[in-house]
């Protein structure tokens, strides 16, 4: 076993178990938010809860200061502008169809397609799981870990072959 993982207390089986029973527990959520019905009270508390959860997670995982990207200015001027691009085609898309003459059937926005989806009750557990993932992967993404990996490498040595 590496040298950190001894210190740290962790051991790769433990961190398995704990990843397996963390999504096992996402997976029976996201089967109880499908078994609700949409904007009643316990929908709504059952949306509500996983929103305030990451928020609570962001305060207390994420370092107090941001961290400077370091960005290549030929090949990535802005971060920023495959969000805006990204943003601006679905507002676009929203617009078209709501102005389309017809029917929701041969123009359906992207409200519309995930009613679609909302009627089958493992459809709407499987989505309800893949946006409890999508908020566990933001936090973790943001997380600390980068002054740890740093803490770690100053106290690995560094002379060994």
């Amino acid at each position: 076993m590496p040298a950190a993982e001894r210190r740290s207390g962790r051991h790769p089986a433990n961190l398995a178990q704990i990843a397996w029973a963390l999504a096992a527990a996402g997976v029976a959520y996201a089967l109880v938010a499908a078994g609700t019905t949409a904007f009643t009270r316990s929908a709504n508390i059952v949306t509500a809860v996983p929103i305030v959860a990451l928020a609570v997670l962001v305060v207390v995982r994420w370092p107090l200061r941001t961290r400077r990207l370091q960005l290549d200015p030929v090949e990535a001027p802005h971060p920023w502008r495959a969000w805006a691009a990204l943003f601006g085609a679905v507002v676009a898309w929203e617009l078209a169809d709501y102005a389309a003459r017809g029917s929701r059937a041969d123009h359906p926005t992207l409200s519309s397609m995930l009613d679609a989806v909302d009627r089958y009750f493992v459809l709407k557990a499987f989505v309800f799981f893949l946006w409890l993932y999508l908020g566990a992967a933001i936090v973790r993404r943001g997380g600390r870990r980068q002054g740890r990996q740093r803490r770690r490498s100053r106290q690995a040595p560094t002379g060994a072959p």
